[in-house]
Order: C-alpha cells, then sequence, then structure tokens
C-alpha cells in the first residue's frame, strides 16, 4: 500500500467516524425530542389534576357553607349568604385560572425545547454529512497528489514547455 492509499483509507475512516458521530447525536436528540413530549404531557395531566382538586374543594367549601346555613336557620338567599358563596367560587376560578396560566407556560417552554432540539438534530446532520464529505474529498485529492509519477506541477511544466515550443518556437 502506498502513501497515497493510506491517505484515502485514512480520510475514509474519519468521514465514516462523522457520519456516526452525526448519527449518535441525532438519536439522542430524538430522544431529548420524545422526553420533552413526555414531560409536556404530564405536565398537561399536572394542571389539569390541580383544576379538578381546586374545583372539588370549592364544591366542598360551597357544600359546607350550605350546610351550615341550613343547620342554623339561615336563608339560602340572604345576602351575606350568597356573598360568601360568591367569595369562595370568585376565588376558585382565579386559582383555576392561574393553574392554566401556569401549564401553558410550562407547555410553552416544552414546545420550545422541542422545536431547538429540532433545529440542532437538522445542523447535526448536516454537520456530520460536510464534515464527511470534506474528509472524503481531502482523501481524494491526497490520493490524486501522491499517485505514482508525474506530480501536478511536473505536468505543469510538460505543458508550458509544450505551449513554449509551438506558439514561442
Amino acid at each position: 500500500m502506498g502513501v497515497e492509499t493510506a491517505l484515502l483509507v485514512s480520510s475514509l475512516a474519519s468521514a465514516g467516524g462523522s457520519v456516526i458521530q452525526g448519527y449518535q447525536s441525532s438519536k439522542a436528540l430524538s430522544n431529548d425530542i420524545a422526553r420533552y413530549q413526555d414531560e409536556k404531557k404530564y405536565a398537561e395531566l399536572r394542571a389539569l389534576q390541580e383544576e379538578n382538586d381546586r374545583t372539588e374543594a370549592m364544591n366542598i367549601i360551597l357544600n359546607n357553607n350550605r350546610a351550615i346555613a341550613g343547620a342554623s336557620g339561615i336563608l339560602d338567599d340572604s345576602r351575606s349568604f350568597l356573598t360568601i358563596q360568591q367569595d369562595v367560587f370568585n376565588s376558585a376560578k382565579e386559582d383555576i385560572s392561574n393553574i392554566k396560566l401556569n401549564k401553558n407556560i410550562a407547555t410553552s417552554k416544552y414546545d420550545q425545547q422541542i422545536i431547538n432540539s429540532k433545529i440542532q438534530k437538522q445542523s447535526v446532520f448536516w454537520g456530520s454529512l460536510s464534515s464527511a464529505s470534506s474528509s472524503a474529498l481531502q482523501g481524494w485529492g491526497y490520493y490524486q497528489y501522491y499517485q505514482p509519477g508525474k506530480t501536478p506541477f511536473q505536468k505543469e511544466q510538460v505543458k508550458a514547455k509544450a505551449f513554449d515550443k509551438r506558439w514561442r518556437g
């Protein structure tokens, strides 16, 4: 094996390494994307559970207030009773709105991470492809340059002499 062949093989091995590294990085990013999607679903489920818990707590408080009012002889339509019930309802409504807002913030962050990972995955693919191409072309260039026989400079000298002989006499 000559020098030119050794250089070509070395460059092809480097190109293969670039492709494998790109593939492994792409797989890792795909796993990250899947994890972010799972975490986003869990965040949505947690928010839904918190919303359900808060609604259930509100209903318990409203029912307890009705039971206390009924036991103490307060009318259901008294203004103070209705105001207390409305305050409980408004407080729960505000809490549920905050839960939904926090859910939207969390899912937005996960969506952004998913998008960033997809962009990075494309970048890794094109980077490994260009690195592999560069290594292969460099190896081919070395192979061509170090082949036995005349060097590219010697070939150009022969052309120059032929040109001189033909056109300059």
